[in-house]
Order: structure tokens, then C-alpha cells, then sequence
């Protein structure tokens, strides 16, 4: 394993949105804090014994905000320094230098903070006495909202995984908040779900779910299939862990019914006693795309412009937007309320209320008349947005601006999908001539979006991007040689603990 010094380190700001990084040059970056919160007993009278208590359970407290301190001299960094008690700016230490020390790209591990700001000021001394040479010096702490966060510069592709599918994935989800006690031994995205679409003109063929507990390396279908022949699964989201979890999928082929989602209680995975429920009462319907907040908040959008909501894990819905077109592809949500729903025609909309109210936001004029595929809101409230002819656009001020964003080293000639965990670390599925399915990341919340060591295997087409953390990625796509296609990424940092 490589081994790192202090000497391979070298830190980068960013002052804006979507604008790259800059090289700062401080003494260097000491003091990381990552608070989690002391432990404290929940002590109750020991039975066997009076004036004597034990131990009963242990409570974490309220972490405090992470952060670091930043040496420097008294050069032109000190303005920065000085002026950035009240500016939010993000911070990357990079560490393994394979390239020029001023290239950002030319690293192999970092570690990022979002929303930084500047805490005390301290100064070594800001004057010299006549033949004292030591340094002027400034200490200055920094807090952040967010971070440590590990990056891999170096994270690759594995060969794509066997699976006996012969249909399209069109879509992937993880289990990534895993609450078992450590005997069980698993990490964050070793069980999930891909499901796939039934055989285009096939009125026999039934869409599929498959399951992993392998992390990836082996799948195999599910006990139970939910929806009929010849009715796709356009979407799968979950809520839970690996013994006690809910999967839920949707019927992405418009019927002689109303629209419908299904979902399972699963304790052991692969084994699916599907509940089968209509959602909304409009004839021939049907869902394009789930997301789950949480129980109480889970969405629904369609393929005439209605966004629907569940308050009891998908017992049950309620239509929150009617507009009867257009044909909304995508949504994505952030637990504060705020949620943007994109779909044909270059439409947008945004509520900031769980979905009470609903505005619709104007998209960028060079993408008029273009679907959007799919949309993507960071904490932040940066919104990304991706078109069917390979155009990107963010916007960090509620689609009041937007900014065109660019995929470096490739040509998309569509936009599949944009997801992500952070502010920083956004991952885009792309397809090329071909098709042919490539994957790019940005480490800088979108000002540049890379091919890095991202080389996918062989394949037809990318149509699901699942984000387990901001190193670790499933994608799955088109059939090629009449098999399915997932694969993941893999990476020197392991997976995030839930």
C-alpha cells in the first residue's frame, strides 16, 4: 500500500460554485477533527444490589462541527485568511503526487470539507525585531458543515458481473444505511436490488428483480416477480436495512388500469411477498421514477406530469401536482422539503413545502425544446440537470442562473443519469456513439466533470447509476453478447460505515 508523507500534501480551495479549484499555498493543514459525539452510560439501580447502578445503555451526544487549522505566512494569503470569517468556501487536502504539484488532478487520495468557514484568528507575531528571522506566522481554524470526506482519485471500474438477464437494468438501488451489530459483517452496498424492463414486443416476457448480498459479485432473481407480462419496472428505491427492509418498485408500462407501485417487507434477502398498489385513479397511467426520503415521504412522478406522495411507506398515495403533461422523468428530493421534478420539453418544477406548492422554473435557453432525463439536488441545493442530447446544466440559485457544464474526455451524445451523496463528489452515467456507456465524476461539484480512471467495461448503453458513497458506484445498462450489464467501482478507500 502506498505510503504518504506530510510532504506529499498540497491544498486547494474553491470560492465559487462550479468554478475549479485553486492551489493554496500555506505552511500546511494540521489539527483534523471529525467529532462524532461523547458517549454517555444511561445508568439505572442494579437489582441485585442497593445503592449500586449499572450500565443499561449507551447514548451518543450531539456531535460537534468538523474541522482543521491552516498554517500560513503573512503573504497575500493572509487577506484571504483574514476576510474569511463570514464566506463559505470548500477545502480539499490532496496527498500522493504522481504529476505536477500544481495540477489538481494529479493526486491519489484526498480529503474534502463543504461550506468551510473560518472560526478564531491567531497570529504567531506581526512584527520583526531587527535580526529575528523566525517566521511570521498564522494559525487560523477552520469549521466546516461537512467533512472529512475521502476521495480516490484512482477509483476504477471492475469487469462487468454475471448475470443471467437478457433484458435492459433500468434501474439500481442499495441498501447503504446498515444498523446490524458487527458479527454480521456488512458494509454499505453488499445487499440491494436491479431491476429490468420485459422484452420489447415480448407480451410473454416478464420484467425481473434481482438481488445481491455479495456486494455485486453474484445476483440472482427474486422469489416472486411483481407485475405482469409485458410491464416493465421503471424504477426500485428501498428504505431499511439488510433483515428488516422495504423494497419498492414501479410499473413503467402504461395499461388498461391506473397507475401502480409494489413493495415487499424482506427480513431474508431475495424473498419478495409482493403487495400490489394503485396509485391515483387515472387510466393508463404509469410511474417513470421513485424516490424515498423516508417512510413518511416517499414520491412518485409519471408520464403525464403528476407527482404523487406516500405518508405510510407506500400504503397509500395522494396526487400533490396535476398538470396532465408533460412526461416527468425523474425527481429528486432533500429531507428540508425542497424537491425538482425534470422531464420533456426542457420542464422543470420546484417545491420547497414536501410538494404543498409547486413553481415552474424556466431551464437553461440553450436546452429548449430537449427532455430532460434526469435531475439531481445536492445538500447544498445545487440542482444538476442532464438533457437527452448530451447537454448538463447546475444551478445553485433555485434555476434563476444556469451554468453549462462539460464531460472531459468524452462526447455524450445523451445524458443518462446524475446522482451523488455530497456537494462535491457528483457521479454522471453518459452514453456515446455507439451507444456505448461511459461514466464521469466530478470532485468539484460540477465545475469539471472527468473520465479519471473510470475505463467501464464493454457495453450497450448505461440506463442506472446508483451512488453507495462518493467512492463506490453500480451501473448497469442495455444487454450486450444477451447479457445484462452491472458493474461497480472499486476503490483504495472502503465503503463508509452507515
Amino acid at each position: 500500500m502506498t505510503q504518504y508523507t506530510y510532504q506529499d500534501g498540497r491544498v486547494w480551495v474553491q470560492e465559487k460554485k462550479f468554478q475549479p479549484y485553486v492551489l493554496f499555498l500555506p505552511y500546511g493543514v494540521t489539527d483534523i477533527t471529525d467529532p462524532v459525539g461523547a458517549l454517555n452510560p444511561v445508568r439505572e439501580p442494579d437489582p441485585g444490589k442497593r445503592r449500586k447502578t449499572v450500565v443499561v445503555d449507551t447514548l451518543r451526544g450531539e456531535p460537534g462541527l468538523p474541522g482543521f487549522t491552516v498554517e500560513t505566512r503573512f503573504y497575500k494569503s493572509l487577506n484571504y485568511m483574514i476576510q474569511a470569517k463570514n464566506k463559505n468556501t470548500n477545502w480539499q487536502v490532496h496527498m500522493g503526487a504522481c504529476d505536477r504539484a500544481d495540477s489538481y488532478g494529479a493526486s491519489e487520495i484526498g480529503l474534502g470539507w463543504e461550506l468551510v468557514r473560518r472560526g478564531d484568528l491567531g497570529a504567531d507575531r506581526v512584527g520583526m525585531i531587527q535580526g529575528d528571522d523566525a517566521p511570521i506566522a498564522l494559525s487560523v481554524p477552520m469549521v466546516a458543515n461537512r467533512g472529512p470526506l475521502p476521495i480516490d482519485f484512482e477509483v476504477e471500474f471492475l469487469s462487468a458481473q454475471t448475470i443471467a438477464e437478457t433484458d435492459p437494468i433500468s434501474d439500481i438501488a442499495m441498501i447503504v444505511d446498515e444498523c446490524d451489530d458487527i458479527s454480521t459483517q456488512h458494509d454499505p452496498g453488499d445487499n440491494g436490488y436491479a431491476v429490468t424492463n420485459a422484452l420489447a414486443g415480448s407480451p410473454v416476457n416478464v420484467a425481473n428483480v434481482w438481488y445481491t448480498a455479495t456486494g455485486g459479485t453474484a445476483w440472482s432473481e427474486c422469489s416472486a416477480r411483481p407485475f405482469a407480462a409485458g410491464e416493465d419496472i421503471s424504477s426500485v428505491a428501498l428504505l431499511g436495512d439488510k433483515y428488516n427492509h422495504r423494497v419498492f418498485v414501479s410499473n413503467g408500462t402504461s395499461g388498461a388500469a391506473a397507475a401502480q407501485i409494489a413493495y415487499a417487507d424482506v427480513t431474508v434477502m431475495g424473498t419478495t411477498a409482493w403487495v400490489l398498489v394503485t396509485v391515483g385513479s387515472v387510466i393508463g397511467q404509469y410511474i417513470t421514477h421513485l424516490h424515498v426520503v423516508d417512510y413518511s415521504h416517499i414520491y412518485a412522478v409519471t408520464d403525464d406530469g403528476y407527482v404523487y406522495r406516500s405518508k405510510d411507506g407506500g400504503a397509500s398515495w395522494v396526487t400533490l401536482l396535476t398538470l396532465g403533461t408533460p412526461l416527468f422523468n425523474e425527481s429528486s428530493w432533500l429531507r428540508g422539503g425542497t424537491g425538482w421534478v425534470g422531464g420533456a420539453s426542457n420542464s422543470i418544477y420546484l417545491t420547497k413545502d414536501y410538494g404543498e406548492s409547486w413553481s415552474a422554473v424556466p431551464g437553461p435557453t440553450a436546452a429548449a425544446g430537449i427532455d430532460v432525463n434526469t435531475i439531481h439536488v445536492t445538500p447544498d441545493g445545487t440542482v444538476f440537470v442532464g438533457y437527452a442530447n448530451g447537454l448538463v446544466y447546475g444551478s445553485f440559485n433555485n434555476g434563476l442562473e444556469w451554468t453549462a457544464l462539460s464531460a472531459q474526455g468524452v462526447t455524450p451524445t445523451e445524458i443518462q443519469r446524475i446522482r451523488g451523496t455530497d456537494d462535491s463528489t457528483i457521479w454522471m452515467a453518459v452514453d456515446v456513439a455507439g451507444p456505448i456507456g461511459k461514466v464521469v465524476r466530478s470532485t468539484d461539484g460540477g465545475a469539471q466533470f472527468k473520465l479519471w480512471n473510470l475505463n467501464t467495461p464493454t457495453n450497450a448503453g448505461l440506463n442506472a447509476l446508483f451512488v453507495v458513497d462518493s467512492n463506490y458506484v453500480y451501473i448497469g445498462g442495455n444487454a450486450y453478447s444477451g447479457t445484462a450489464f452491472i458493474t461497480k467501482a472499486s476503490s483504495q478507500i472502503t465503503a463508509i460505515p452507515g
